[in-house]
């Protein structure tokens, strides 16, 4: 039974922590993959760039790291140890890139909110301004935490004794290197692990152009700047796709299980975004958006530009009524994730609280999102 189903007047959404609360959302509900996740923390809102950003841990990200703790026990394994701190390390690595992404885009004056763990990484939940250049700097912003901790783990390495060749190898096999007597203790190589872990996110992030890796949306950011959204979306899904499977049928033939895994989602994700596009060719025209307000510059909200404002990304006139679509699904879709936004609050602090914890002002929200879910009530552009 999702959320629309239930009567929040009467108190019949059911307590329970943070755990059931997922579990009844991946085994009953079933309709959001990715809420099927457990809240971790909260950056304290004091902290500068990223204060406010909550991090959750998908409930499959939280089996893989059992099983891979389990399987260190088998005596041929590296032990629970090492195994511990290299995931523990490589949660530290994506989590920095996703916070990358996240102060980016709060710095061109957009949104981010929330940070999702899970096994193939992680995934910042960003709403930069609908510009080309401000989503490039968001897309890079994940990419520069990598950049900045090369020579940060490098010169570590090399303050711990480590030679040159720790710091430049055969890229092809990286694992050579441990051949070296200085790999005498776990703790160095733990520390050339984190330097190597660092490496290949960054290579993997920027040397496969699919998405939702971030070389995907460079070459789409990019060519949005010369072609304009539409068709620079239409080009990055359809390249993303075709090297989607080149990768699978590569990681097939090679056995690599993990960059198998990436590719199938590397596919869904473009198949997503193609359906997305559809979606949003299907929009009717909106007079007057300013693009490069974001959806501050949308007719009809506080300070939003008219006709004669309105500007996509790099100076040119967003006239197009191809334009003014994309601008209106867009709109369309931020009024539903904020109303959604809205609705998790209220249903983790019903979680946490009960249903007598709720104001009239939320319990009115509920029943509203209740009624447009039937589809008995239009979604209101506004918001809350």
């Amino acid at each position: 039974m999702g959320f629309q189903d239930r009567r929040y007047d009467t108190g019949d959404y059911g307590e329970g922590g943070g755990v059931r609360r997922a579990l009844r959302r991946m085994f009953v509900e079933g309709d959001d993959f990715f809420g099927w996740s457990l809240p971790l923390f909260s950056v304290p809102r004091g902290v500068p760039g990223i204060g406010g950003i909550a991090v959750r841990i998908h409930l499959l990200y939280v089996l893989f790291i059992v099983v891979q703790l389990l399987v260190s026990l088998r005596r041929d394994g590296l032990g629970v140890h090492y195994t511990a701190a290299m995931m523990a390390t490589l949660f530290v690595l994506v989590l920095l890139h996703e916070f990358g992404h996240c102060l980016a885009c709060r710095r061109v004056g957009g949104e981010a909110d929330r940070v999702l763990m899970w096994p193939l990484g992680g995934l910042a939940f960003c709403r930069p301004p609908h510009r080309w250049d401000a989503s490039l700097i968001t897309t890079l912003g994940g990419p520069g935490v990598n950049v900045v901790l090369v020579p940060v783990l490098g010169g570590a390495l090399l303050a711990a004794g480590a030679g040159w060749d720790a710091l430049i190898f055969n890229p092809f096999d990286p694992r050579s290197v441990l051949l070296s007597g200085w790999f005498t203790e776990y703790w160095r190589i733990w520390l050339w692990s984190a330097y190597f872990t660092n490496l290949v996110l960054l290579g993997f992030n920027m040397l496969l152009p699919m998405f939702p890796m971030d070389a995907g949306r460079v070459v789409q950011e990019v060519l949005w700047a010369r072609i304009g959204y539409r068709k620079s979306m239409t080009i990055a899904v359809n390249l993303g796709l075709v090297l989607a499977i080149a990768v699978g049928l590569f990681a097939l033939m090679g056995g690599t299980n993990m960059l198998f895994a990436v590719a199938v989602f590397a596919g869904i994700t473009c198949f997503a975004e193609k359906r997305r596009l559809a979606m949003m060719e299907d929009a009717g025209p909106l007079e007057g958006y300013d693009f490069s307000r974001g959806y501050g510059g949308m007719p009809n909200v506080a300070g939003g530009g008219g006709r004669e404002g309105g500007r996509e990304g790099g100076g040119r006139r967003a006239s197009s009524a191809e334009d003014r679509a994309f601008a209106a699904a867009a709109k369309r879709q931020e009024a539903d994730r904020l109303i959604q936004v809205e609705v998790d609050r209220i249903l983790e602090k019903i979680a946490r609280e009960g249903m007598g914890s709720l104001t009239r002002k939320e319990r009115a929200t509920l029943k509203d999102a209740t009624e447009r879910k039937r589809g008995s009530s239009p979604v209101d552009p506004r918001g809350r």
